[in-house]
């Protein structure tokens, strides 16, 4: 890795991927391959207290990546929340598809879901939670 002060202009960022700290890694990663239909990329254990899975969001050269991670109390990153569910929706993940409607027959009763509801700007918004009680809107935008 270049560390000069000389850097490239043309430096871009090149792909995302969000962390989530989860209270059952199990069900988490079940949830998110299994319902949500995310590809399972790799597995890791640190064999101290830390393990997670990488997982692709879409088809195989998409860049957008959801990290699953469980951190055991002995770990010396682990955080008291880590081991609780989400109180609040300070951030949720929002999810485009192309037909909503799918994936509410696809989620029904399978967790806790809401909508899909009409925003005011024409797009429709499905509302459900992770097994840490995280809001993932899975969002088709109106049509032009």
């Amino acid at each position: 890795m270049d560390t000069s002060k000389n850097r490239s202009k043309n430096a871009v960022l090149q792909s995302s991927k969000t962390v989530i700290r989860t209270k059952n890694f199990t069900a988490s990663v079940d949830f998110y391959t299994q319902l949500l239909k995310l590809t399972l990329i790799e597995n890791y254990n640190d064999g101290d207290g830390s393990q997670g899975a990488i997982l692709r969001l879409g088809p195989e050269d998409s860049n957008a990546f959801i990290e699953i991670s469980e951190i055991d109390k002995t770990h010396s990153y682990y955080q008291e929340p880590f081991g609780e569910e989400l109180q609040n929706d300070k951030i949720d993940i929002q999810l485009k598809t192309n037909d909503v409607t799918y994936w509410e027959n696809r989620l029904e009763g399978k967790c806790k879901m809401r909508g899909p509801v009409l925003r005011p700007w024409g797009s429709y918004y499905l509302y459900i939670r992770d097994p840490d009680g995280l809001q993932i809107i899975i969002y088709q935008e109106k049509s032009k």
